[in-house]
């Protein structure tokens, strides 16, 4: 399905792409994967539009009294094998399967998909770590206007598939972003109301 909606010059469709447990990835080639500076880690990397956008929500967010950072972007069909096999023997399947992709059913496999960490009283608070924080109330309200959605969001489980993460962001572009943001919907229901 070709998407003709424009925003800033830039064709969306290439960002509309549904990758979860039922579709799978098989194809980066539209997308410029590029290498990005974090304090968590060295040797990430995003989808480049993907960045530029996570740039411009941490600055807002810093300008609130919450420092973020990439923990985790662009990952290749092998890093996502180690990581499952990693999550799965020091917390068991039914854990493994709520809240980790299989290879070529993750999105961090296009650069689109960024979760993100806080950084607080100069250590790094991860995942489940920030369950807590107000940063996270943050994000959820204005992560839509720079394009992103929470991808898995609460009570939503049966739709996207995996457990509540609101760390876990999605580039899908501002308009999308945002209608989806507004109407409570999972990029699954956005792209079956398309």
């Amino acid at each position: 399905m070709i998407i003709k909606e424009e925003e800033n010059g830039d064709i969306l469709n290439k960002y509309l792409i549904l990758v979860n447990r039922n579709h799978e990835f098989k194809n980066q080639n539209d997308y410029e994967i590029v290498k990005i500076k974090s304090e968590y880690a060295n040797n990430l990397y995003l989808e480049k539009k993907t960045y530029e956008q996570f740039l411009k929500l941490k600055k807002l967010i810093l300008s609130k009294g919450y420092e973020i950072e990439v923990e985790s972007g662009y990952r290749s069909k092998k890093q996502q094998q180690i990581l499952w096999n990693e999550i799965l023997s020091k917390n068991g399947l039914k854990y493994t399967l709520k809240y980790v992709a299989t290879p070529n059913f993750s999105e961090h496999q296009t650069g689109l998909a960024v979760d993100f960490c806080l950084k607080e009283d100069n250590k790094f608070l991860t995942g489940f770590q920030m369950s807590n924080k107000e940063v996270l109330h943050l994000v959820a309200t204005n992560a839509h206007n720079f394009g992103f959605i929470i991808r898995y969001p609460k009570e939503k489980e049966n739709i996207t598939g995996y457990g509540y993460e609101p760390w876990h962001l999605r580039y899908v572009g501002t308009s999308v972003a945002t209608y989806i943001y507004q109407k409570s919907i999972t990029l699954e229901e956005y792209l079956k109301i398309l």
